[in-house]
């Protein structure tokens, strides 16, 4: 039996969409969260093209993270350990998320 869906959202803001779906064979109700992250992406690898360093006030933009990237990392507690935060944010996958020259965090 295939799943049934109840409800769907969109938000053309973040590109982010929402779906409840009943699956088709527990019955149970599942939520799911997907986003075009392409328009994340493509401005991260801009923003690190030209990146020229810290900012007058000694700040760097390390990293943006899609919502739903962020979402996934704080259900596994990462968000919430800087160590682990900086250790994802030092992985190969993560290199698309990183904005600045990719130096150690």
């Amino acid at each position: 039996m295939a799943d049934r869906t109840i409800l769907t959202t969109w938000n053309p803001v973040t590109r982010r969409s929402t779906e409840l779906v009943v699956d088709g064979e527990t019955g149970l109700p599942l939520i799911t969260h997907s986003q075009d992250c392409k328009p994340i992406l493509d401005a991260n690898k801009r923003l690190a093209n030209n990146f020229t360093g810290p900012n007058k006030e000694g700040w760097t933009l390390v990293a943006r993270v899609p919502a739903v990237v962020w979402q996934e990392w704080s259900r596994l507690g990462i968000t919430k350990d800087e160590k682990a935060l900086n250790a994802v944010l030092q992985m190969r996958e993560s290199m698309y998320l990183r904005t600045d020259d990719r130096r150690r965090i």
